[in-house]
């Protein structure tokens, strides 16, 4: 189903137009970026559209399919819609091409999720960091993309989430139209959500039940909500149905777990579908979907049956990798002896590991594997590379019934369960879970985030492999982001008055990158605060040596301590 119920009006085809979501968007016109973040269903390709047709200048429409990773997709929608883009596409292209241009642009992009965590999203960072005047990016998807909205080009944004795309009780009622009964109750127990309003709309006009869901709303909430959520997640909300008032307390007292905090934090800020209570740290339902939750029979909780054809697949084998400090790769307590695989197929099985669950091009890897080598050769060794991965870790499994090497059209995947132990996953998740409560005020979720990103952090990404292309951007992006984290939670231990892990967590992030000017002085400052002198004054001549390596002016010894308000993760 589209996400554009709210284009279905009160049974006798009229749009509603949302003018709340519109003023919203309308009143911070000059800020270069907004988003609207909410679960399928809640019309924001319907809001996309309406806003468009009111800006006074040139629209630039993209919508990513699903797979796709690359920037080059947003570059070429870019192109073909701004003919004056003529040199080879890359981001400072389209932006210059955006700024010739003599009036507004607007680029709109819907279902922004598909391209989560991918550089597909991060070209488009650069394209909001990068902005000219007259350019303003509005993105819709069903989560909180990984945008660092505490640079201070991006400090602005305008975030629409689930409550601010909500029917409200007057939408509420013009879209029922006729209905005889029940409007008041219909919102109440959906909160307005548009598409649940248009599936419960034909039940409810003959018989206002509040558990009465209907074949298509159930499917609809399995499908398009509950389906795609992580096993996690889902599992969470399977556990705590029963309890009305959710916060991290109780949950993890129901649970045995100390999760609760993150968990509801995601499903409420970053996925919208619980909503924030009055008192900081408890979460309420939308009614209809706890119902729903507590009438269905848990889904993943259990293992499902299997297609049962030629050969039937085995159970996923517990995986662990590992790829800071060093690759290893283990499953469950089978010894693995990579003396049997050739190095080449070692390397390819890195490469796929770097970008976990995440499908690779062939013609990347064959690019990055066999350089010299003739396409037609290049395409057999990766073949037979796989085969021989695939041999290694699931010996014995029937072809076409790999579990966790397998073909995705014309790229490969490294499959890792959700359940699974990954380092580079754990680490991309509490960065940016951490930057998001950073951005919400939420400091001791952020700092509890960013303490375990760099505990997951423990060296560079595959030092094995030296200086290979294919491996020294992701590395670096890494490391930078490692660093950031250190210095994000540094300040934030400063302004929460805990000077020596500040000064312990600067200090991890000079370890990791020294020439950061932002973290010297936040390690200085948080030494002053704690007495030692000393220990100051030593940092200041390091920081004096550092910026001498790199031709520039030492700082004067009373420069000013960071705070919260300087905090700009890059």
């Amino acid at each position: 189903m589209r996400d554009d119920p709210c284009r279905l009006g009160p049974g006798h085809g009229v749009t509603l137009v949302r003018e709340h979501a519109l003023a919203r968007l309308a009143e911070d016109a000059s800020e270069r970026l907004a988003l609207l973040v909410a679960p399928a269903g809640y019309g924001k390709t319907t809001v996309l559209a309406q806003y468009a047709d009111r800006f006074p200048g040139q629209v630039v429409r993209w919508r990513p399919c699903r797979g796709t990773t690359e920037p080059e997709s947003l570059l070429a929608a870019i192109a073909r819609q701004l003919p004056s883009v003529t040199r080879k596409l890359s981001v400072e292209t389209c932006v210059l091409a955006v700024e010739r241009r003599p009036g507004p642009v607007l680029l709109l992009v819907d279902d922004l999720h598909l391209i989560h965590g991918t550089a597909a999203e991060h070209a488009l960072e650069e394209i909001a960091l990068l902005a000219p005047p007259n350019l303003r990016v509005v993105a819709a998807g069903r989560r909180l993309p990984l945008l660092n909205l505490t640079r201070r080009e991006l400090l602005g944004t305008t975030v629409l989430r689930a409550a601010d795309l909500r029917f409200r009780t007057d939408e509420t009622r013009e879209f029922l139209g006729n209905a005889p009964q029940g409007p008041d109750d219909l919102a109440a127990l959906t909160l307005g959500w548009p598409a649940v309003l248009h599936l419960l709309r034909p039940v409810l006009v003959h018989r206002l039940d509040a558990t009465a869901l209907g074949l298509l709303t159930r499917g609809y909430l399995d499908r398009e909500v509950l389906g795609a959520l992580p096993d996690r997640l889902l599992g969470f909300l399977e556990q705590v149905s029963a309890l009305p008032v959710l916060d991290p307390e109780r949950c993890d007292a129901l649970l045995g777990s100390p999760d609760s905090t993150w968990l509801l934090d995601e499903l409420a800020n970053d996925r919208g579908l619980l909503e924030p209570g009055r008192d900081a740290g408890t979460f309420h339902w939308v009614p209809l979907l706890r119902e729903h939750l507590a009438r269905r029979p848990a889904s993943r909780g259990t293992a499902e049956p299997r297609p049962v054809g030629r050969a039937t697949a085995p159970a996923e084998p517990a995986v662990a990798v590992r790829c800071f400090g060093g690759f290893d790769l283990t499953l469950g307590d089978r010894p693995l002896d990579w003396s049997l695989v050739r190095p080449r197929a070692r390397a390819l099985l890195r490469m796929l590991a770097i970008h976990p669950g995440r499908p690779v091009h062939r013609e990347l890897l064959m690019e990055a594997l066999w350089p010299h080598r003739p396409p037609a050769t290049a395409a057999r060794a990766l073949h037979v590379a796989v085969s021989t991965l695939r041999t290694f870790l699931e010996p014995g499994v029937g072809r076409g019934a790999a579990q966790l090497l397998v073909r995705s059209g014309e790229a490969y995947v490294l499959r890792i369960p959700a359940q699974a132990s990954c380092d580079l996953r754990r680490f991309e998740t509490a960065v940016a879970e951490g930057l998001r409560a950073i951005a919400a005020g939420r400091p001791r979720v952020a700092a509890q985030a960013l303490r375990l990103a760099l505990d997951t952090y423990t060296g560079d990404l595959l030092p094995e492999d030296g200086p290979a292309e294919w491996v020294v951007d992701r590395r670096e992006h890494y490391r930078r982001t490692a660093a950031e984290a250190a210095l994000a939670l540094a300040k934030l231990e400063l302004a929460g008055g805990r000077p020596p892990a500040a000064a312990q967590a600067a200090g991890r992030s000079l370890d990791i990158d020294p020439f950061r000017d932002d973290a010297w002085q936040t390690l200085i400052a948080a030494q002053q605060r704690c007495g030692d002198t000393a220990a100051a004054e030593r940092s200041r001549k390091g920081h004096a040596r550092m910026l001498l390596s790199l031709g520039l002016p030492s700082v004067s010894p009373g420069a000013g301590e960071p705070g919260l308000g300087d905090l700009t993760v890059a």
